[in-house]
């Protein structure tokens, strides 16, 4: 939702102008107190954790992205469509090349913010999963078992990273 969300605003003034107030709230507002408001809302099931991830990553992701369109090559756009480029062929050719590098930076950045999000939100809710597992070797004392248990957080986050970079390479060999 947010790659689209971004390609659109990038490209669109009317879809900018729409959701540009929304992306300036979003990125002022500190999302961690409104966890207990949308677990209230929501109640304690999936719905709830997928909610609070997705706010804690969206708008970075949604800001890099119309950056990174909106860095391309106008005179490129301009000659495609003086030579009777379709609005498909602007976006193949040119407009998503060019924003791959700001593309996966932005995916970067939201993947860590999810990251924190998760474990916020398994911290703040009824614990189960690993927030369960970090509150109770918290409470008894565990100290071993708590680092070990953030430390494969970390793992698991720098490898989902490390996944990334390699199709971030696959996909912009020509640069």
């Amino acid at each position: 939702m947010s790659l689209p969300l971004g390609l659109a605003m990038a490209r669109w003034r009317v879809v900018d102008d729409f959701f540009n107030p929304l992306v300036a709230v979003s990125l002022a507002l500190p999302i961690a107190p409104l966890v207990p408001v949308i677990l209230v809302a929501m109640g304690l099931g999936l719905l709830p954790k997928v909610v609070v991830i997705f706010l804690f990553s969206w708008v970075f992701i949604v800001t890099n992205v119309r950056a990174g369109v909106r860095t391309a090559d106008k005179s490129l756009i301009d000659m495609a469509r003086s030579y009777g480029a379709s609005e498909a062929t602007v976006w193949w050719r040119i407009l998503i090349p060019s924003a791959l590098p700001a593309i996966f930076s932005g995916l970067r950045v939201g993947l860590g913010r999810a990251f924190a999000g998760m474990v916020i939100v398994e911290l703040i809710m009824l614990p189960v999963g690993i927030g369960a597992l970090l509150l109770d070797f918290r409470g008894d004392f565990r100290a071993d078992l708590l680092y070990a248990t953030v430390i494969a957080v970390v793992i698991e986050a720098v490898l989902i990273t490390v996944v990334m970079q390699f199709f971030e390479k696959r996909l912009s060999s020509w640069r």
